[in-house]
């Protein structure tokens, strides 16, 4: 009976020929060997032990240097503003049990799950909280998907296509940690994708995980559907954006999953024997164990939901609700020339580094467009080449990875054109796992050598010394790069807004410990405009909510901040925010003035308040 819970590669995938032993071989020919003063020398060929750990290595690396520079410095004066500030705010919610969902979207309803908050609260438990702490668990989570993606490549291949796959994954860390003004939004931070705490940020290597796990399940392997239920279900949470593409590669894993399991159980697997009725103890405990193993990532995917699921109920409406109408009552209509364009500029990321894309508004133009069809022409052509030859070799591995990202494309292009208002590149910026993934799964394809030394034993060309070599160089040079970019990410100071720190160092003196607070937005902001500050006011809330008092501000602002921050009106310092003018010193409580924001500081009848420290 077929063991359907099996993690095992189903695929005939060639391994790599075992390493030369340590006595002498038999001659086989001018290939094995050649003279050199009359003494048998093999050629240099690195082992697969090397090859397995070189490939680690170059993505380990640059987080490794990534962490140690984050940990090495102070996060304890650090001011976040905006979606950071958010971040923060409902981590510390996360910490006591209490945050339901995700981050807050701009169109009023946030992203379904709280995961990525629990997952970072965490790391704030073990590092005290604050800015830094934020910044840490964001690379930690990428570190360690990242490495998820090198171990499920060599479980189900061999260690020269591991590195294969390494080398692509670490171009990704070295095009991730771009940073500054010019490959970054302002919500990101100057630091950069690598590191950054900001949601559609955090969800890239993780996604790229979903897809080599839905690979692998097509190859036959339940426990990777149900790990990439998790993964894909963390990703959904983060940034719903994403969802199209999770749907389309998860549904398509799945029914090819369990078309092949149906065809497994009735014995009509098609060009091959039904598999024979194995009855060793060893293999019974195996399906015993990956039994245990389902049913704990099925128990994980349901907690993961019950956060969300418990606040539909007691809301109404809840936010699913809210979500669900928003995409079907105010959906766009963009043609699939704009979805199109929006995919060429993702896929020119490989090419011309993310600031193209982050920094402008897709669907309309191509940036550099001979770099984007290249780079689009290239990953298509290698992802269908895998799919192809993958599926007549019956290398399911390698050609549901190629499939998987056609199809993942195939939903970039489509939920683009359901986009309301602008296409920012934020939205679509973590599909450039695709690409990675196209570019993957070339490389896990059996490639046999034409001319084989030995004619009734052919080679792998993934076996020959100068390949082998060549891969090692190219690696070691993209591990160079990699850490050399991720040692340019900027200090943590260039985190902080001096505006956020301002406010607080006004306020502060005149709140009592402990007590409400109401932060009022009574239209601040430039002179031109008469816009609030929207990104300092949420600023400053998060840095009350950190130092104890309890902040709260009138109802426009429950959906970003969550319940427990509505005013009630009777709040015992008011702190009011308005634009700053000659003469707003002689407004009443008038404590400072703070970039283009006048401060005021009262009681609940409007009389100023004295200082309380």
């Amino acid at each position: 009976m077929p063991d359907l819970l099996s993690d095992r590669p189903a695929g005939r995938v060639t391994p790599d020929p075992p390493d030369p032993p340590d006595r002498p071989e038999p001659p086989v020919g001018p290939a094995h060997r050649r003279r050199r003063g009359g003494t048998d020398v093999r050629p240099l060929r690195p082992p697969g032990a090397w090859l397995t750990v070189l490939a680690f290595a170059i993505v380990a690396v640059p987080f490794v240097v990534a962490l140690v520079s984050l940990l090495l410095q102070s996060g304890s004066h650090l001011t976040l503003a905006d979606d950071l500030a958010l971040i923060d705010l409902h981590t510390r919610r996360a910490l006591a049990g209490t945050q339901q969902l995700g981050v807050f979207d701009r169109n009023n309803w946030n992203h379904p799950g709280p995961t990525y908050f629990y997952l970072q609260s965490a790391v704030y438990r073990v590092l005290g909280g604050g800015a830094r702490s934020l910044f840490i668990g964001a690379t930690l989570l990428n570190a360690l998907s990242a490495l998820a993606c090198v171990a499920l490549v060599r479980y189900r291949s061999t260690p020269a296509r591991t590195l294969w796959a390494a080398v692509w994954i670490c171009g990704l860390v070295a095009l991730m940690a771009a940073s500054g003004s010019g490959a970054t939004t302002y919500s990101e931070s100057l630091l950069g994708g690598l590191v950054s705490p900001w949601n559609p940020m955090v969800v890239v290597f993780p996604l790229l995980l979903t897809v080599l796990l839905c690979a692998a399940a097509i190859d036959r392997s339940g426990l990777s559907l149900v790990a990439a239920l998790v993964t894909g279900s963390f990703v959904v949470q983060t940034d719903v954006s994403a969802a199209p593409v999770v749907a389309a590669v998860g549904g398509l894993a799945a029914l090819i999953w369990l078309v092949s399991s149906v065809a497994d159980l009735v014995g009509t697997r098609v060009g091959e024997d039904a598999p024979a009725r194995r009855t060793a103890w060893s293999e019974r405990r195996h399906w015993i164990t990956g039994s245990l193993l389902a049913v704990g990532g099925i128990a994980v995917f349901v907690v993961m939901w019950l956060p969300p699921l418990a606040q539909q109920r007691d809301n109404h409406p809840g936010n699913l609700t809210l979500i669900v109408r928003f995409f079907r009552d105010q959906h766009g209509s963009y043609p699939l020339a704009v979805g199109w364009r929006s995919l060429l500029s993702v896929d020119g990321t490989l090419l011309q580094g993310p600031g193209v894309v982050m920094r402008s508004s897709l669907g309309l133009t191509v940036h550099a467009p001979a770099l984007a069809w290249t780079a689009t022409v290239v990953v298509g052509a290698a992802a269908a080449t895998a799919a192809v030859v993958g599926a007549l070799q019956r290398n399911r591995f390698a050609s549901g990875t190629g499939l998987l990202a056609l199809a993942g494309g195939v939903a970039v292009v489509v939920s683009a054109t359901r986009v309301v208002g602008f296409i920012f590149g934020y939205l679509l910026i973590w599909a450039v796992v695709l690409p990675v993934a196209g570019l993957i799964a070339p490389g896990l394809l059996v490639v046999a050598d034409p001319r084989p030394p030995v004619p009734r034993a052919p080679r792998p060309l993934t076996a020959s010394a100068g390949l082998r070599l060549a891969l090692c160089l190219v690696a070691v040079v993209v591990g160079v790069t990699a850490v050399v970019r991720v040692a340019a990410v900027p200090p943590l100071t260039q985190v902080s807004d001096p505006t956020v720190g301002r406010l607080a160092t006004l306020v502060t003196p005149y709140l009592e410990p402990g007590r409400q607070v109401f932060v009022g937005d009574a239209g601040a902001g430039g002179k031109d405009t008469m816009l609030l500050d929207t990104e300092e006011f949420i600023g400053l809330v998060n840095l009350l909510d950190r130092a104890g008092f309890h902040p709260t501000a009138n109802q426009l602002w429950r959906t970003q901040f969550g319940p427990g921050f509505e005013s009630t009106g009777r709040e015992p310092r008011q702190i009011t925010l308005t634009t700053w003018s000659p003469g707003s010193p002689t407004l009443p409580g008038y404590v400072g003035r703070a970039g283009d924001m006048a401060v005021t500081v009262t009681d609940a009848t409007g009389a100023p308040v004295a200082r309380t420290s």
